[in-house]
């Protein structure tokens, strides 16, 4: 009987199964692509944003810096066209389309040519200069100064930056904003990415005007005050004076990590947080609270709102004949704009600035505050403003996190309101702490694709941390901070800066404690454009239609997620100035570094950009294996150095390291590729099909090689990745030279 009943109910799943296979067949054979476009009509405007920021990344992407005038004769003609065809219905919403792709593209380049200024070429040695401060963080070895107004002794014309920025030793008197200095320092340029598609400061210094980095080699000297020259200036110094003030004020009053931390959360300065605090909140997924953005501004403008709402409601009058939701909405507006100045104005505060600001207006119009259609608003306002946004990673974790919250809310929002229409205090509660369960899952999932892609890294129990940490950050940080801003003219803001660092303390001791978990980081391999490129269209897709189509972009997800390990990391590596190398083991996953463990900015970003693999060290030599010319190999063999150079052997290929100018010729007789980072070569090399000498270093960066049986050897420099733009430069961009290019030059 029981055999029986047991291939009954085999029997019967089968059957359900093939007819719910044939039932998603026929959905399949039904499904009408224009027809559900079409029933998705009101979402279209959504997508005005994506194609304005896909526009965005095809001119960042182009190798060489595209003509003003084409782009600007292009622009004219699309939108020409629009208004041309627009009583055309069938034409209209794609020429719109279109037209925002275009859009990206002409305004990319337009900021592009707006903030053209000089930027220095090579070091300038010891330089004085005269200049005005512009901003002072404090930093652990000192002072950070953003300077301009420049004037300097020995550099030419086409030389002298708008805005540079250098390091100031402690000692000597306190800077202020708008005061001149005279300070002798030594000057770079900004500094190339470490590797080839790693992160470009060039670029990231370009769209901020910075020409220059450096260290000061002397006190800064004080000079006479000049008269500014607009009101525009006037106030900008001004604010920062008094962001500065506030700074001291509040480092006066407190101490430690959590007097640093209370600075942060108000003025906006992160310089004294101390490193392993700084760690500890970046490996528990907590980071996000030490940057005001989209949280912060949020609370304060939330507080504001039903804190004065509360007041007004305390007279009848007002409350019944005026419309005081609004009236609390508009200071709550007021309240958020002087948070984001006095905070710095940063770009990721005026991001999130401008969607609150699109949220409460909303309130004041007597329209839905939180839509989707209001993000949409708010990612074309700072696209056209600043199109070098949509690269900064801030900008790409705040709106995946904020759009799949509000996505995710508008799916919600009449299960909710049925879920709390007859619900007690106790359902209430729980449909709090679901609600906060649920936000910190979707806005970490929207957000940590992005920071695995920009940051090689997921912090694993970034959820329980969120959780815990919320009702600390929300019920008694964000307020004691909002008191402690209306307490500071009148000097006594101590009164909640006091209880507010024991719970910033509180804060810190949760995120070392989660940060301690095992396996509380994750290490990702460098993902390629295209991964990203899928994980945003997949998001989109998901995220922006209603239909049932829309789950299709889970498959950009997947294949975004995946895309890490999809693709060939680099077997090996050279930095520009050849000091540091990285090759592969023959073990799988192991590599050798000539810097192990990983030291300075470069090897770091190595290590983490090749998925955190066991490192062997690179093999050493002693005084005596010197002299009598002996060599040693490395943990697998793979790898042996002696006085000559070293070689490496992988996949079959050999690579040859020469250190001595005998050891080229030997090298390029034998060898399938010749890396010669301390000499040019300058002749022949028979056998190498690659040659990478000190002058192809010079001019074209670092370089990844990949080697394959099959495919051979495939050589990316960083001139290739980063191509011929106005930040790059212009020392040349000439990759390293094959066998038959080489061989013109005997």
């Amino acid at each position: 009987m029981a055999r029986l009943e047991h291939g009954l109910y085999w029997q019967i799943l089968r059957q359900r199964a093939v007819s719910g296979m044939s039932a998603g067949w026929r959905d399949l054979r039904q499904f009408d692509a224009v027809a559900t476009l079409l029933a998705e009509r009101d979402r279209w405007f959504l997508w005005l944003p994506a194609l304005l920021g896909g526009g965005v990344a095809i001119y960042f992407l182009l190798p060489v810096e595209p003509r003003l005038l084409p782009l600007r004769l292009g622009m004219a003609a699309a939108v020409l066209t629009l208004l041309l065809f627009w009583r055309r219905a069938y034409l209209r919403w794609p020429l719109i389309m279109l037209l925002a792709l275009v859009s990206g593209l002409w305004l990319g380049a337009e900021r592009t040519a707006s903030v053209a200024a000089p930027v220095l070429t090579r070091p300038s040695g010891a330089v004085w200069i005269h200049a005005r401060v512009l901003e002072v963080e404090p930093r652990d070895a000192g002072h950070r100064l953003l300077l301009d107004d420049l004037q300097f002794g020995g550099l030419q014309e086409a030389e002298t930056s708008k805005r540079i920025r250098i390091t100031l030793p402690r000692d000597g008197e306190m800077l202020w904003p708008g005061e001149r200095i005279r300070v002798r320092a030594m000057l770079l340029p900004p500094p190339e990415p470490a590797m080839p598609g790693a992160f470009d400061f060039a670029r990231y210094a370009w769209f901020r005007q910075i020409g220059a980095v450096g260290y000061a080699i002397s006190t800064a000297e004080i000079m006479p005050a000049e008269e500014t020259r607009s009101w525009r200036e006037a106030a900008m110094l001004s604010l920062s004076a008094l962001r500065q003030d506030w700074t001291r004020r509040i480092a006066a009053q407190t101490e430690g990590a959590g007097g640093a931390i209370a600075a942060a959360l108000m003025t906006g300065v992160r310089g004294p947080i101390p490193d392993h605090v700084d760690a500890a909140f970046r490996d528990s997924g907590l980071a996000h609270i030490l940057s005001i953005s989209g949280l912060h501004l949020t609370l304060v403008a939330g507080l504001l709102f039903f804190l004065v709402r509360a007041v007004l409601a305390l007279s009848p009058r007002l409350a019944l004949q005026y419309p005081i939701k609004k009236w609390a909405a508009f200071a709550a507006l007021l309240g958020a704009v002087a948070y984001t100045l006095v905070s710095g104005a940063a770009l990721p505060t005026l991001r999130a600035l401008a969607m609150i600001a699109l949220a409460l207006l909303a309130v004041m119009l007597d329209r839905r505050a939180i839509t989707l259609r209001a993000v949409a608003w708010a990612a074309l306002l700072l696209l056209v403003l600043w199109p070098d946004s949509l690269l900064d990673p801030g900008f790409q974790m705040s709106f995946a996190a904020v759009t799949a919250l509000v996505a995710a809310f508008e799916h919600l929002a009449p299960k909710l309101t049925r879920w709390r229409s007859h619900a007690g205090p106790l359902r209430i509660a729980l449909l709090w702490l679901g609600g906060v369960m649920a936000a910190s899952f979707v806005a970490g999932l929207g957000s940590s694709l992005f920071a695995a892609y920009h940051f090689n890294r997921v912090a694993d129990y970034a959820l329980i941390a969120n959780l815990l940490a919320a009702p600390l950050v929300d019920f008694i940080i964000m307020p004691l901070t909002v008191l402690a801003f209306l307490l500071m003219p009148l000097g006594l803001e101590a009164l909640a800066l006091t209880p507010m660092v024991w719970a910033v303390d509180a804060l810190i001791a949760l995120a070392i404690w989660v940060a301690g978990w095992p396996d509380a980081v994750g290490t990702v391999p460098a993902m390629p454009l295209w991964g990203l490129a899928a994980i945003a269209g997949g998001g989109l897709w998901l995220c922006l239609w209603r239909q049932r189509w829309r789950w299709l972009g889970v498959i950009g997800l997947l294949v975004g997620t995946a895309s890490p390990w999809l693709i060939a990391q680099p077997d090996f590596l050279v930095s520009a100035d050849g000091r540091l190398l990285a090759a592969r083991a023959a073990e799988p996953d192991r590599y050798y570094f000539s810097s192990a463990p990983p030291r300075g900015f470069a090897a770091e970003t190595w290590y983490e950009r090749l998925g955190a693999p066991p490192l062997y060290p690179w093999p050493s030599l002693s005084r005596a294996q010197q002299r009598s010319g002996e060599g040693r190999s490395g943990a697998d063999g793979s790898l042996r150095c002696d006085p000559a150079g070293c070689s490496w052997r992988y996949q079959g290929f050999l690579v040859a390291l020469p250190q001595q100018p005998k050891a080229i010729t030997e090298d390029c007789r034998h060898a399938d590729v010749v890396i010669s980072a301390r000499m040019a070569v300058r002749y022949r090399c028979p056998s190498a099909r690659i040659v990478i000498d000190r002058n192809d270093l010079w001019r074209s960066g670092a370089h990844a090689l990949y080697l394959d049986p099959a495919q051979g050897i495939r050589t990316v420099s960083m001139a290739q990745t980063r191509g011929r733009r106005p930040w790059v430069n212009a020392k040349g961009h000439e990759d390293s030279r094959s066998r038959d290019d080489r061989s013109q030059v005997d």
